[in-house]
């Protein structure tokens, strides 16, 4: 395996009996999309999760991880993986919020 930002080959986690030395993080990221399942309890509320539909792993080693610029792009990433919803999913969101809210 290989850093993503500077390719450095990373080592995996070594343990010892006096504790353990990391050399890398992977961040399992990637696009979704919300599944909503209804739940067969008639009275309890419809389940809604984020399904991960394309994953990334973006692996960083321990010197990247200490850098700020470093830090700062995989914060970025994050907040630019929205989750993807169609026309169906919306309405159906909006139809279950709206039966949760009547029905509390």
């Amino acid at each position: 395996m290989q850093c993503s930002h500077c390719s450095r080959e990373v080592k995996e986690t070594r343990h010892t009996q006096r504790g353990y030395r990391v050399d890398y993080y992977v961040l399992h990221t990637g696009q979704t999309e919300w599944v909503f399942l209804k739940n067969p309890k008639e009275d309890a509320p419809s389940l809604h999760y984020l399904k991960l539909t394309q994953p990334v792993d973006i692996i960083t080693c321990v010197d990247c991880c200490d850098q700020p610029q470093i830090r700062r792009r995989l914060q970025e990433e994050l907040n630019s993986l929205e989750p993807t919803l169609d026309k169906k999913q919306t309405e159906s969101l909006k139809e279950s919020s709206e039966a949760e809210a009547n029905h509390g």
